[in-house]
């Protein structure tokens, strides 16, 4: 296996008067009450030493007050055009923590979030980075199907342990690892608007870095599955998943156990009397079909250094 390329930096948690300094890099585009929240929640966390970092994709002043509320928050606001991953690698750019971290504009954290990630890689040290669980304002885990224990990230269980808004990364890995992919996910020039977050990831594991699920801990986010909100996104985040997993080597009885999933939820749907469900497990398995077979390999890009 690859040894990373830089030695995790020593952070001082035990020290007096010394904690990790964290950067918050939260991308936003139309949301303004959910951005409140989020920051509301950032000024109760009871580890203080951090930094957000506001990626603004508003074409208006719309944030202007959400911002001045939170005057007691360490905040830098950059203006970016749109893109999921334009805007964190913009953010990447300019963070100056130990700990990197990438909460989604609509997500708010446990009071004693930070301070609990801090304590966590504070007491496991040969680990590059957590990953939290999700859960909504009721408290039940939302997103993927979620490991049911804590557990080593693996290239085979990395799609249901990790998401980019439940990552807190040491430095040494974004140093490594460098940019998000510019060319798929939300936002990209591209049908192809999903994987750049397990793109990213796969790319960790690759350079040896190892990365732990922690179900212990959690990122507050709102619930992903409202029908509406599936049907309009589940085939372009399917073609994502699927190009991703071809151009990350993935076997066909990899790819084929990713596949089986939705097809399963389509016949389970059918059975159910759910026709509407089954059209969407179709589109979703009709997209994971066409990424993993027709990818543009010239689609891939290595990404720079954002230290470049």
């Amino acid at each position: 296996m690859a040894q990373p390329t830089h030695e995790p930096r020593k952070l001082r948690f035990g020290e007096a008067d010394i904690q990790p300094v964290i950067s918050i890099l939260v991308a936003t585009i139309n949301r303004v009450s959910e951005l409140d929240r989020l920051l509301t929640s950032l000024d109760s966390q009871t580890c203080r030493d951090f930094e957000v970092i506001i990626i603004d994709q508003n074409p208006d002043e719309r944030l202007t007050p959400v911002l001045r509320r939170h005057s007691g928050l360490t905040i830098r606001h950059l203006r970016w055009r749109r893109g999921l991953s334009r805007a964190r690698n913009a953010g990447l750019r300019v963070a100056t923590g130990e700990v990197i971290c990438f909460p989604d504009d609509d997500c708010w954290y446990p009071a004693s979030l930070l301070e609990s990630v801090s304590g966590w890689l504070e007491r496991n040290p040969d680990f590059d980075a957590v990953f939290t669980t999700m859960r909504s304002t009721d408290n039940q885990p939302v997103g993927p199907r979620w490991p049911p224990g804590p557990c080593l990230v693996t290239k085979a269980n990395l799609w249901d342990s990790t998401i980019a808004c439940t990552a807190f990364l040491r430095r040494a890995v974004t140093d490594s690892v460098g940019h998000f992919r510019e060319d798929i996910g939300v936002g990209a020039d591209t049908p192809y608007q999903s994987g750049e977050e397990s793109d990213y990831f796969l790319r960790a594991l690759a350079l040896g870095f190892r990365m732990w699920y922690e179900p212990a801990l959690t990122v507050h986010h709102p619930n992903l599955h409202s029908f509406e909100r599936l049907r309009k996104l589940t085939h372009p985040y399917a073609l994502g998943c699927g190009y991703v997993l071809r151009l990350h080597g993935y076997s066909w009885p990899e790819f084929g156990a990713h596949l089986a999933r939705s097809v399963g939820g389509a016949v389970f749907s059918l059975c159910k009397g759910n026709i509407s469900m089954a059209e969407v497990y179709w589109m979703r398995a009709a997209g994971q079909l066409h990424g993993y077979c027709f990818g543009p390999k010239d689609l891939a890009r290595r990404a720079e250094s954002p230290r470049d």
